[in-house]
This record gives C-alpha cells, structure tokens and sequence, in this order.
C-alpha cells in the first residue's frame, strides 16, 4: 500500500513538472514568443529548408518538447544537487551540462519524426549547442522574476501579493510558506496550494506581512508563531495550526531575538 501510494506521488509530481511550462500565462505568452521567433528566422538550416507554415509548427512542436523535458529534468537534477552542499554556480553549471542530454535526445527524435535533418550523425555538435542553450536558460531563469508582480487590487488591496496566486477557496491568512523545488507550497489558514515560482520571489510578496525565513526552505509568519521547541534534534518552531517547521542553524540567531521561547 505504501508503495503504491509513494509510486502515485511520483507519477504526479512528475506529471506536474512535465506541464509546468504550460500552467501559466506568463510562460505561455513566452513559449509562444519563442516558437514564433525562431519560425520566423529559421535556424539551424530550418529557414531554407522548410516553408513558413512548416517552419512554426516545427518549432512549436520543437520549443514545447525541450521546455517539457528540459523543466522536469531540471527540477529532478535540481532535487538531487541540492543535497551536495555545492556551490549555487557549481549546481547550475552541472544542470546545464546534464539537462542538455535528454534536450538533446528529444531535440533528435522531434526532428526525425518530423523528417527534418539528420542529427544522428552531428549529435556532438548538437549536445554542444544544446549545453550553450540550457545553460543561457538555466541563466535567465535566475535573473528574471518567475511572474509580474501585479499590484495590489480590491478585494486584496493592503494584503499580500502571493495571494493572487492562490484559488480563491484558499485565500486566507498566510501561515508559512515551503520550498518544494520549483514550486512553493503556501499554506493559510484555508489550505494549502503549490505555486510554480522560486522561493524567493514568494517571500518578496508577502509584504507586507511580517515574517522570517527560518530555514533555506521554510518563511513563516509571525502572527502564526506560538513559540521556539524541538522535535528530536531538530530545532525548530512551532505554529498555530500545530506544525512544526525547522530552524536551519544558520537562523537560529535571528529566530531567537525574534521569537521568545
């Protein structure tokens, strides 16, 4: 039963990472761009090659595949890097050479399918490519925002951003936010919902709630604070809803002037 349980969370969260790309707005308006673009201009050879019509299709077909392939295996590659105490810039220099594989593979078998070129022979230089690719993709990723940040409108008006991500079923109270690879996990007084963005742009808006990261992956709220515990060796804090959230030892000072045992 276990397994079994333990084997439908994965095909889910796997299913999840594979349609992320297409879950928003934000990042359709941005596929379609590219897609048009890279119509348009015709790279690779594509331009001479192909017609116009077959030439959007192609690369709409080609930006969906690799965006699809590319999220999951970053956000799986991601899971596992994070746990090696690497430097940030280690870690995504190692995601770009990696996740460039399966982009490759699928960049491959997209254009075969479609009896466009014959990577086969070229695949070196198409890995390459693929790496200097990923890598200004992994790069942009974490310049840009994941989302405009739109400002605050009645009803909201005065409350946290981050709401307007949320159902309106689960639009109450922020208690504590979660890091869950791509996705954040908010969690209020209403429910819990999982948000795809980084951890960091959620914790910008919760302003103006006040708040604390008390971990590399844990904000909490302060009002939702009853005070400092433990639970085996971990210290941590314990919330109003009867959670408890770990304290990350570089916290603890901070969290300790902040909240009174």
């Amino acid at each position: 039963m276990q397994e079994s349980f333990a084997n439908s969370t994965t095909t889910r969260r796997f299913l999840k990472d594979l349609a992320a790309p297409f879950t928003s707005r934000h990042h359709l308006v941005l596929l379609a761009a590219l897609s048009i673009f890279a119509g348009l201009i015709g790279p690779f050879g594509t331009y001479g090659d192909l017609p116009l019509a077959t030439r959007l299709f192609y690369w709409s077909v080609m930006v969906a595949g690799t965006a699809s392939v590319g999220h999951v295996s970053a956000t799986s590659l991601e899971r596992f890097l994070k746990r090696t105490g690497w430097p940030f810039h280690i870690q995504q220099a190692v995601m770009s050479v990696l996740v460039a594989v399966p982009v490759c593979l699928v960049v491959t078998v997209i254009s075969s399918g479609l009896g466009f070129g014959n990577f086969i022979a070229g695949l070196p230089s198409l890995y390459v490519q693929c790496v200097a690719v990923t890598g200004f993709v992994v790069i942009l990723f974490n310049l840009l925002p994941s989302a405009p940040i739109a400002e605050p409108t009645s009803p909201h008006a005065g409350k946290p951003a981050l709401l307007e991500r949320l159902p309106l079923a689960r639009r109450g109270r922020v208690l504590r936010l979660a890091a869950q690879d791509h996705y954040v996990e908010v969690i209020t007084d209403k429910g819990r919902t999982l948000v795809p963005m980084r951890f960091r742009d959620a914790i910008s808006e919760m302003e103006p709630e006040s708040g604390l990261q008390v971990h590399r992956s844990h904000w909490v709220a302060l009002h939702a604070v009853t005070g400092r515990c433990r639970s085996g060796k971990k210290s941590g804090l314990r919330l109003s809803d009867g959670s408890f959230v770990p304290v990350g030892r570089s916290f603890g000072a901070t969290v300790r002037k902040a909240v009174p045992r």
